[in-house]
């Protein structure tokens, strides 16, 4: 409709300029007349050229970023053809693949001849997880906005947004040391986690330290050593990564963030398992230094978060039955007993559990 407004407005001007031209038998009117019926083809020339000499390219930080702080998305749009255009839309797909969360905005510009337009995105996020942002089409206007034309392109960026968390050191000490007192008492093995439970192929996060580089390198897949662990003088953490309508995973990431915090800078080793909704099945990383607590925060990011029909802790009991105790960070469901507990936002806690129960 806008663009038949705009023709219809051009017509009317040719109809006055012609109506001024024979009233006052105006030469000037003539040569403006000759222009206003030459300039549609500079128009639409111009529009097609733009779009076959356009280019873009996008780009956020490559280091992760924190929950509510403002990031830049850099976007340059390169105009190599000689005819400039007033507008030009970039539209951008975003997304966070963590939670499936998708958008569409439009970001318009102006396409001035022979130069690259540098455009800085400012991006917050609220929620944890991989920022993903996408362009596959721009949309060129002319001059007379009249011809809208599309370009396929493929431009795309990525950041991950992690949690914010508060130091408790005391709190997730004490706790530590509940659960693991009493695993001591039950097995003999001190801490050993050398054992090799199987191969598989590489999934973004996996720690370098556990690719099999000798087999990787016989074919064309890098393969990673999946690792049991078999000591008693750890914790093990079971994270559960069930979302609902109060977002209460972003406590869960917030609260398992701070506690692992603790125990890194305490020297004391752990466990985490998490439901991998990509590998379809409970998985185990040991944690012995904040390196590894970094790329596991990654890892459960790279993920996805899943609903609350799957039972983490049921998984984790039939698994590891008789281990003893564990720290199990997820929705608060009021049992929580405060000596045994740490409570979170979002009506989130950490609370220590026995294997033999939920």
């Amino acid at each position: 409709m806008k663009k038949i407004r705009n023709l219809i407005r051009y017509i009317i001007v040719i109809i006055l300029d012609i109506f001024m031209m024979v009233v006052f038998h105006s030469y000037l009117n003539f040569i403006l007349l000759v222009g206003l019926l030459l300039f549609p083809l500079y128009s639409i020339i111009g529009v097609y050229q733009a779009r076959a000499h356009a280019g873009i390219s996008i780009s956020a930080p490559l280091e992760p970023m924190v929950r509510g702080e403002e990031f830049l998305v850099n976007i340059h749009v390169l105009n190599d053809s000689f005819f400039p255009l007033v507008n030009v839309n970039v539209n951008l797909n975003v997304s966070n693949s963590f939670y499936r969360f998708t958008g569409e905005h439009v970001l318009n510009i102006p396409f001035r001849a022979k130069h690259k337009t540098k455009v800085a995105y400012p991006i917050t996020m609220d929620n944890c997880g991989r920022f993903y942002c996408e362009v596959k089409t721009l949309s060129f206007v002319d001059i007379l906005g009249i011809i809208e034309l599309e370009k396929k392109v493929d431009a795309c960026t990525q950041c991950l947004v992690i949690p914010t968390s508060d130091e408790m050191n005391a709190e997730a000490g004490q706790i530590y040391f509940k659960g693991v007192s009493e695993a001591v008492e039950s097995k003999d093995k001190g801490f050993d986690y050398s054992d090799i439970s199987g191969i598989r192929e590489y999934i973004p996060g996996d720690k370098l330290q556990n690719i099999h580089w000798k087999l990787s390198a016989k074919g064309d897949d890098l393969m990673v050593k999946e690792r049991v662990n078999v000591s008693a003088m750890q914790l093990n953490v079971l994270i559960s990564l069930a979302n609902n309508e109060d977002m209460c995973v972003e406590g869960v990431l917030e609260l398992a963030d701070g506690i692992m915090k603790a125990f890194v800078k305490q020297n004391m080793p752990f466990t985490v398992y998490y439901y991998s909704v990509n590998r379809g099945e409970l998985v185990g990383e040991h944690v012995i230094n904040d390196i590894e607590r970094r790329q596991l925060i990654e890892m459960l990011l790279y993920d996805v978060c899943h609903d609350e029909s799957i039972d983490v802790e049921d998984m984790f009991i039939a698994k590891h039955q008789g281990l003893g105790s564990y720290l199990y960070i997820g929705q608060n469901d009021g049992s929580a007993d405060d000596g045994n507990s740490i409570v979170g936002t979002r009506n989130t806690v950490a609370v220590l559990k026995h294997s033999g129960h939920a």
